[in-house]
């Protein structure tokens, strides 16, 4: 991979905060952001608790024409979108706007358009059926507003696969820059909560309170599952010889992204995580570092009792007695499993420990588990100069990815 692709701007819409800043704020607090559900109705479930983002109103952030029919991933997603242009001092016009592409990471965006749509198909009929809710049924939908709203016509492309998709998308959005077409790539990722998210995950029994306590605590023996959680993230990437052209400030340079397909099963993880090794060997070789030159990794552990486990058990053949000096916390301890946006998330979070030089705890970390003896940044956020970082990514359904993220140092 070309080593001069460099993140200029970045977006956040978070369950502990919206814009860049105060989401770094809520990770170095340490801050919690679960708590009841409001945006839906929950009575069907014995559990009513996630990282949900509150007194969200798109209308404060964007124009008000034309957002009366999108959902709320698609507003989650157009609202970074705007923060990361802004951050990255771009603007588009009928000069610039071929030489600008989106590429978004989502997996259930389209989840509740669809089941709403077919609500009225099957109580209504066909016919009755309300024609505004049909377009937002696809899966490139979420992306294709975005490049709508803001006027971007280099290329659009949407990338599923599950709790990878952030950095899957990031790996196809380097390859778009790489061809030439484009000169900047927006990069997005986004999943939101809806009642047939959370009740897919609570029927599977895939979440933590169903028969234990409702807490998310990754590494921590007490661990019996994920809570949800929602969020979108929005990064510009493009060349370092051109930003710094523009005069653009770089946050960070991507070293590489890699990822591993294991074919093992539809809903289950390898039990020796085979592909999440490969995916992580191979970015750390592209990147053309040694395994000593890592400062902190990213984790991507979610308080699942197999997840979390396998993690370590992976990153310990990797770094050897190497691991105990090297910080690995999870921040899904604070915003949950967001899914296509957890990778995204995970990146912004490194972007902020290194320009902070504070790395964000992994909370509610309370019982050892030997299984789990590593350095996860236990309640409190750790000082830290990190300059070169591991961003992880696995779950359920084969799909591995890992990237290696560099402080830009000009």
């Amino acid at each position: 991979m070309n080593k001069n692709v460099v993140i200029t701007g970045l977006g956040v819409v978070a369950p502990n905060g919206i814009g860049k800043d105060a989401f770094w704020d809520g990770l170095k607090e340490g801050r919690s952001a679960f708590g009841e559900v409001s945006s839906f109705d929950t009575a069907d479930f014995s559990l009513n608790y996630a990282a949900e983002i509150k007194n969200f109103d798109a209308k404060d952030f964007l124009a008000k024409e034309g957002l009366r029919n999108l959902d709320r991933s698609a507003l989650f997603l157009m609202v970074a979108a705007k923060f990361a242009l802004e951050d990255a001092k771009l603007k588009i016009d009928e000069k610039n706007t071929d030489e600008i592409g989106v590429c978004t990471g989502t997996t259930f965006s389209h989840l509740w358009a669809t089941f709403e749509f077919d609500k009225e198909v099957f109580k209504e009929s066909l016919d009755f059926a309300s024609p505004v809710l049909f377009p937002s049924t696809v899966l490139n939908a979420t992306s294709s507003h975005v490049s709508i709203y803001f006027n971007i016509q280099g290329f659009n492309a949407t990338i599923t696969t599950g709790y990878t998709s952030s950095l899957d998308a990031f790996k196809y959005a380097i390859s778009a820059l790489e061809t030439g077409k484009v000169n900047y790539v927006l990069v997005g990722c986004v999943d939101a909560l809806s009642y047939y998210l959370f009740g897919g995950f609570y029927r599977l029994g895939y979440m933590a309170g169903i028969k234990g306590e409702p807490v998310s605590c990754p590494f921590d023996k007490r661990r019996n599952g994920p809570l949800l959680g929602e969020g979108a993230v929005a990064f510009l990437i493009e060349y370092e010889e051109n930003a710094r052209k523009r005069g653009a400030d770089i946050l960070a340079r991507v070293r590489s992204v890699e990822s591993f397909f294991d074919a093992f099963r539809i809903g289950k993880i390898h039990p020796h995580g085979e592909g999440f090794e490969k995916a992580a060997k191979r970015a750390i070789e592209d990147a053309g570092i040694d395994l000593s030159d890592i400062d902190y990794i990213s984790s991507c552990a979610n308080s699942s009792a197999d997840l979390d486990r396998i993690e370590v058990k992976v990153l310990k053949r990797i770094f050897g007695s190497r691991l105990k000096k090297i910080p690995v916390s999870s921040i899904k301890s604070m915003l949950g499993e967001t899914i296509s946006s957890a990778g995204g998330l995970q990146i912004a979070s490194v972007i902020g420990a290194m320009q902070r030089k504070s790395v964000p705890p992994t909370i509610n970390y309370k019982t050892e588990d030997p299984e789990c003896d590593i350095d996860c940044v236990p309640n409190v956020a750790q000082k830290k100069d990190v300059k070169l970082a591991l961003v992880d990514s696995f779950g359920p359904g084969a799909f591995n990815s890992a990237c290696i993220l560099e402080r830009y140092a000009g």
